[in-house]
């Protein structure tokens, strides 16, 4: 009898088969969540002997989990039981659908004769994820008269949409008790097939969808036209390794905007003719100055919105945009040209053509002193991006939360100095929950990596994921940093037009004054600091990048303080 092979029961016959399946495809990285109609497949994925699986007790920090592994370039499994735990994986599942990096997602359910009457812990789930997914599919109730070889198949051609469309699929597994191991007679002839399914070598359907760019003459007189050109690389998920988009990158001799979310903005200092953020006035204001005639977008969307502001005022300007998936990345409504073909091949393309343009000025000096303004001020969001890029250890992955946080490390610029670090961001709905929960994703699929693993997010983004401190204090011997700075609430609303609406602004601050120390101390391998100047956040930061444990460091900033930084850094001029 073959070890991943389950027969006490047609419930466990074909959830085992699913699970082989899955592994066959190296599938194998599964997120568990409690339950009993999903009892078969819990028991068949931590049952299988290549299978990989964490388990946890809400499904919403769980799926965020799952969602920080796949966005290291492997397809990671969710499975829930019936109800409402599939409503809860809905966040992560719109991010990944968003970001382009797939997740199957395996809902066990009540047969649909219970569904359709009402029974309890019955919902209709095949709703409820089916606009975030590339595809669906809706098993009957395990029984023999589907053969196992058609149920692989199933599964299989499934798989090969998450593949092709880096995107999440859905696979619903209606379930009639026994749930557990009793005893089911199975025909043998049945059983000897499903058996047989294991034992002979069932490899995957080899598929490549990498569409490599080919020379076009009307594209190659665009962009051989232009005199002024300008690459723009928004947000970067897999296709290209970080090491080759660099290379690439640096060959190409015109003036660069690098978003955050491109993995690759701090390989760039300002000598390799990086631009500063279109969110810095002076910039915005330099570029109607001296407007580029040729946009090159290379990827998806980028942070600032004052890029496509910029794009939407100056409609004359081409925007020639090149992506990897058929999404339509264009806020500025502005993209003449797209081409869809492997980022990396017309890149390769790209460098090829010897361009050669300047930036509109020199930035040197206004990069220097916005960053002497950082630097001579008390502690600050933008201190803290700052000195977290400019003091982590070669190698750190490091995550960046949404609202002030990614903002602020977007407008970050080095003048001579280059950066090798892995950054990660959930930009593809920019929701602020879950980020404890992907860093743990990160992290399961990089734990033989020597490196710091980080996460930098506002107090309010922290509040949204505090059941994943039950799973953060599992972890010994680890090197997990959570730096969570608190200004007392919402702060990114305040540094909005919208701070003149006095009336309720409190309801979209949601301020407070917590300090996390006592929450904390509630997990016992979870280590805290908390700091409030330059020196000491500098002193923590250094010391627990090279500490073998989870560390949490709360930074408590003045609120005055920060809004006074941000202040000055949008009114020096040039």
């Amino acid at each position: 009898m073959n070890e991943n092979y389950l027969n006490e029961n047609i419930n466990q016959v074909w959830c085992s088969i699913i699970i082989d399946q899955l592994c066959h495809n190296n599938i194998d990285n599964f997120y568990l969540a409690p339950g009993m109609r999903n009892a078969p497949l819990l028991r068949a994925a931590s049952n299988h002997s290549k299978s990989k699986f964490e388990s946890f007790l809400d499904e919403r920090a769980l799926a965020y989990r799952a969602l920080g592994f796949s966005k290291n370039g492997k397809i990671p499994a969710l499975i829930c039981t019936s109800g409402t735990a599939l409503a809860n994986f809905l966040p992560a599942v719109i991010e990944s659908y968003r970001s382009n990096q797939p997740i199957v997602v395996i809902s066990a359910d009540r047969p649909i004769d219970l569904v359709k009457t009402d029974a309890n812990q019955t919902i209709d789930q095949t709703s409820v994820i089916k606009n975030f997914v590339c595809d669906s599919l809706n098993l009957d109730s395990p029984c023999e008269s589907l053969t196992p070889k058609r149920l692989r198949t199933l599964i299989q051609n499934i798989i090969n949409k998450a593949i092709r469309y880096k995107r999440p699929i859905h696979i619903n597994v209606p379930l009639r008790e026994p749930l557990n191991i009793e005893k089911v007679n199975i025909s043998k002839d049945y059983d000897q097939l499903a058996l047989e399914s294991f034992e002979r070598l069932n490899t995957p359907t080899n598929i490549s969808y990498i569409s490599k760019y080919n020379h076009n003459e009307a594209i190659e007189k665009i962009i051989n036209s232009a005199r002024s050109p300008l690459l723009v690389v928004g947000k970067i998920e897999q296709d290209i390794e970080i090491r080759d988009l660099t290379n690439l990158l640096s060959k190409i001799d015109i003036p660069k905007y690098i978003d955050v979310t491109s993995k690759v903005k701090y390989s760039f200092p300002l000598f390799k003719k990086m631009n500063p953020s279109f969110d810095h006035p002076e910039v915005y204001k330099a570029y109607n100055n001296k407007k580029p005639d040729l946009i090159i977008h290379i990827g998806g969307r980028v942070v600032s919105k004052n890029y496509y502001k910029f794009q939407d005022e100056n409609p004359h300007i081409r925007v020639l945009h090149v992506t990897h998936f058929d999404n339509d990345h264009d806020p500025g409504f502005s993209n003449n040209t797209k081409i869809i073909c492997s980022i990396k091949s017309f890149l390769e393309y790209l460098s090829s053509l010897e361009l050669s343009a300047d930036s509109p000025i020199d930035w040197n000096d206004f990069i220097n002193s916005k960053r002497r303004v950082i630097e001579e001020s008390e502690l600050s969001f933008p201190f803290i991006s700052k000195r977290v890029i400019e003091n982590s250890l070669k190698g750190s992955h490091i995550l960046i939360g949404n609202s002030t946080a990614i903002r602020s490390f977007d407008n970050y610029i080095d003048p001579i100095k280059e950066y090798e670090y892995k950054i990660f961001s959930n930009r593809g709905v920019s929701g602020i929950e879950g980020f404890q929960a992907t860093l743990l994703g990160i992290y399961d699929a990089n734990k033989d990596i020597n490196k710091p693993f980080t996460l930098i997010a506002g107090d309010v983004t922290f509040m949204h994921d505090l059941n994943s401190l039950y799973m953060l204090n599992t972890l010994k011997k680890v090197n997990i940093n959570i730096i969570v700075i608190n200004d007392n609430g919402g702060g990114i609303f305040k540094l909005l037009p919208i701070v003149n609406d006095k009336d309720y602004i409190d309801c979209l601050t949601t301020p407070h004054n917590n300090s996390f120390e006592k929450l904390i101390a509630a997990f016992s391998n979870i280590y805290y600091t908390q700091v409030s100047t330059k020196d000491d956040f500098i002193n923590a930061y250094m010391t627990e990048q090279n500490k073998e444990h989870v560390s949490f460091i709360e930074v408590c900033i003045k609120e005055k303080t920060n809004l006074d930084v941000f202040q000055q850094l949008k009114t020096l001029k040039l």
